[in-house]
């Protein structure tokens, strides 16, 4: 285990919340010993409250996010992801074929960042992206293992890596932070088996990628944080700029509008690390994950947007797809933070 002498408990004393520190050793179980880091701590810990806290930490000029963010690399604690290993012998035992799904089927649902991931999926390509070719990968070796599965799965053509995608989309503006979706998809990264892409025999989606021209298997990988940009009322152009417009379960054949045009989350904060120094401990906690990865290349932030042009045979392979409803898909990488390694 890497050494990390300092409890957790640091981490929340730094921005006064010792309440949610007794509420994370509770929900997942923590014991004394794991309470000077270790797996479960960074198995669980994008999920703690905490990390999705937006405002700054009382009686400070500092946001929480950014607190800890320091604190993780301040005090090592960002190396107990190292001792993450992943545990499921076989993420692709479940086929996920990309043909002959019914939209109307698909969109009566309040689970709308799986859609869009399935959509994502069924496009295959997506530029600025790269081509999909699994969603919903599995990590969990038992039904009592608390890890949770990757959105979607990707190769970057143009970087020659897997892509390790977050995605993070709702109809009225996703609200978590960027540093709970980096730290949630490093925990990903750390749970993936990725030769196990290689040697997958059975899967319609690594099948189709091992067809695509150029590809080449490779132990290397990025992580992505995919969002939206915003949510936008009807009068603000959601017909045309909106992700998803079947988002109404009792009417998916209607489109249907947010009240109010929302930005999301990401994009704000994603933003405000490239054009000012208000995420400067975020940049850096990224920095520090890949100085401690090899085989990562990159962290990228990307935002999805509509396709206004159908030009893939997207529409072919579900049915009922529309031209009023519907969406083709292209993304636009707004920041990349390299591995100096």
């Amino acid at each position: 285990m890497v050494a990390c002498k300092l409890s957790i408990k640091k981490i929340f004393d730094c921005i006064e919340r010792d309440d949610k520190f007794k509420e994370f050793k509770t929900t997942y179980g923590l014991t004394p010993s794991d309470e000077i880091g270790g797996t479960k701590f960074a198995a669980n810990f994008y999920k703690s409250a905490v990390v999705n806290y937006k405002g700054k930490v009382t009686g400070s000029k500092d946001l929480y996010s950014e607190v800890i963010a320091e604190t993780l690399i301040n005090d090592n604690f960002i190396k107990d992801w190292l001792n993450l290993i992943p545990v499921r012998p076989e993420h692709f035992k479940i086929n996920h074929p990309n043909t002959d799904e019914n939209v109307d089927a698909l969109k009566i649902t309040n689970r709308k960042e799986e859609i869009l991931a399935k959509l994502l999926f069924y496009q295959g390509n997506v530029d600025g992206l790269g081509y999909i070719f699994d969603y919903q990968t599995p990590l969990k070796a038992t039904q009592n293992d608390s890890y949770g599965k990757i959105d979607l799965l990707g190769y970057n053509k143009d970087n020659k890596c897997y892509s390790v995608i977050e995605l993070k989309y709702r109809p009225s503006g996703s609200e978590e932070t960027l540093l709970r979706c980096v730290l949630e998809a490093y925990t990903y990264y750390r749970l993936l088996d990725i030769k196990q892409i290689n040697s997958v025999k059975e899967h319609e989606g690594i099948q189709q990628l091992k067809k695509l021209h150029g590809y080449k298997h490779t132990n290397e990988a990025e992580l992505v944080v995919l969002f939206d940009e915003r949510s936008c009322a009807k009068e603000d152009g959601g017909a045309e700029t909106n992700l998803m417009l079947r988002i109404d379960p009792d009417k998916p054949n209607t489109p249907s509008y947010p009240s109010k045009t929302v930005v999301s989350q990401q994009f704000k904060e994603c933003k405000e690390m490239i054009d000012s120094s208000k995420r400067k401990r975020l940049r850096s906690l990224c920095e520090n994950i890949l100085k401690q990865e090899p085989e990562l290349k990159q962290i990228r932030f990307v935002v999805l947007q509509a396709q206004k042009v159908s030009k893939a045979p997207y529409k072919s392979k579900v049915d009922n797809w529309s031209e009023n409803l519907d969406r083709l898909y292209r993304a636009e990488t707004l920041l990349t933070i390299p591995s100096k390694g």
